[in-house]
Order: structure tokens, then C-alpha cells, then sequence
């Protein structure tokens, strides 16, 4: 679990608020979970898997899928100010299925909140 912020904590993912969950926010057609995991190439050259079957994986492209991610939450945000003002009155922010070192919608979704 991944928090951000001080309890009550909004909880941003598929069991919490679905607006800020990347298996539902969708940028250009496709959620960002979608978009995130099949970009990831992996040692053996693969790539475009279906999210569930690159989720948990390492990829080789780590940072720039990575960047990828931060791009397609702050595109996510642009494109539906009204959630910013529902992120700004959150206490804190978590993401219960997080983990340490990976790409967190929780983490991104509290560094939008901080810089705008």
C-alpha cells in the first residue's frame, strides 16, 4: 500500500474513487493501465501485451515507461480539471494495491495535487 498526505485517505484505485484508478481513466481512448503496460518492452524483445500479462513484469524501457505513466496522469488531470479540485480537498491520497519502486497513481495523482 502506498499513502500520501494524512488520513481520511482518498483511495485511488479499481476498490476506491474509479476516476482515479488507471485501470478506468482514460486518455486518448484507452485507460492509462492499458496504455502503460503495453508499452513495456521486455528482455526478450516483446512488447503490446495485453495489460494483465505485463502487469508485475519489469521492462527493459523501465524509465520510459515510466515517464510515459506521469505523461498520460497529467494529460488525464488537463483534460478533467473539475478532479483537481477533488484532489486538492483530499486530506491524502493512497493506492492499497502500491507498491514501493513501481508506478503509483496514487504518487502521481499527489504530485498533481502539490504543483498546480
Amino acid at each position: 500500500m502506498i499513502q500520501h498526505g494524512s488520513p481520511p485517505f482518498l483511495e485511488c484505485s479499481s476498490r476506491g474513487d474509479r476516476r482515479f484508478s488507471a485501470l478506468y481513466a482514460e486518455v486518448n481512448g484507452r485507460s492509462i493501465e492499458v496504455q502503460y503496460q503495453s508499452a513495456k518492452v521486455f528482455a526478450d524483445g516483446s512488447t503490446g501485451l495485453p495489460w494483465r500479462k505485463a502487469k508485475g513484469r519489469r521492462a527493459v524501457n523501465a524509465e520510459e515507461v515510466a515517464a510515459l505513466y506521469l505523461r498520460l496522469w497529467d494529460q488525464y488531470i488537463d483534460e478533467n480539471p473539475h478532479l483537481l479540485e477533488i484532489l486538492r480537498q483530499a486530506s491524502g491520497l493512497s493506492d492499497q494495491f502500491g507498491q514501493p519502486g513501481r508506478v503509483c497513481q496514487a504518487t502521481e495523482l499527489w504530485r498533481i495535487r502539490n504543483s498546480r
